[in-house]
């Protein structure tokens, strides 16, 4: 879904899915692992079992990968284990010079024409606007998108933050003070 959101609603970027079990994804030539990409890799996105996360995440630090969102789940959210493997993740990202959004997150959307990226699992990309949105929950997430297609709401960016190990509502609320496409920013903390 996540793949489909991103490659179908006119991302400008080039998109390499990777997948250990599949030569394609959507028709869309895959790679085993995000070392086996050819070419230089800005953001990955991580949906995978958690178990996995750190292992992914050195690698994309093997890679040269600089941002990642972690869309899984099953870390602190789930109880003193998950809290163990998110300081994992945590440490790898850190260790691997990553900035990490998540993890148990919906993703993110950047509705900016020169990019138009749905790098979520939401099931529409919103319309064009000024407002930002931050949340940590999910759920809410798709609840506000809902709700803002049915009132022709537009969002500038539109970010899930999930558990936040790494990238917290401070990072993001600085960043999109200085973006020149948001003139609100709307948080659910």
């Amino acid at each position: 879904a996540v793949f489909s959101n991103i490659l179908l609603n006119g991302y400008k970027g080039i998109v390499y899915p990777v997948n250990p079990h599949a030569k394609s994804v959507l028709g869309v030539k895959s790679y085993p692992r995000i070392v086996d990409i050819p070419d230089e890799v800005d953001l990955a996105i991580l949906i995978v079992p958690s178990q996995a996360v750190p292992g992914v995440i050195r690698e994309c630090a093997r890679k040269g990968v600089k941002s990642a969102i972690v869309i899984s789940a099953g870390f602190k959210e789930t109880g003193e284990e998950g809290k163990r493997l998110e300081e994992k993740v945590k440490a790898e990202a850190r260790r691997g010079g990553i900035s990490l959004l998540g993890p148990n997150c919906l993703g993110i959307i950047n509705t900016d024409p020169s990019v138009s990226l749905n790098a979520s699992f939401a099931t529409s990309m919103p319309r064009e606007g000024n407002v930002a949105f931050i949340s940590q929950s999910g759920a809410l997430c798709t609840a506000v998108l809902d709700y803002a297609k049915g009132e022709s709401i537009g969002f500038s960016k539109f970010i899930s933050m999930g558990n936040k190990a790494d990238i917290t509502e401070n990072e993001l609320l600085r960043f999109l003070s200085e973006d020149p496409r948001t003139e609100v920013i709307l948080m659910y903390l």
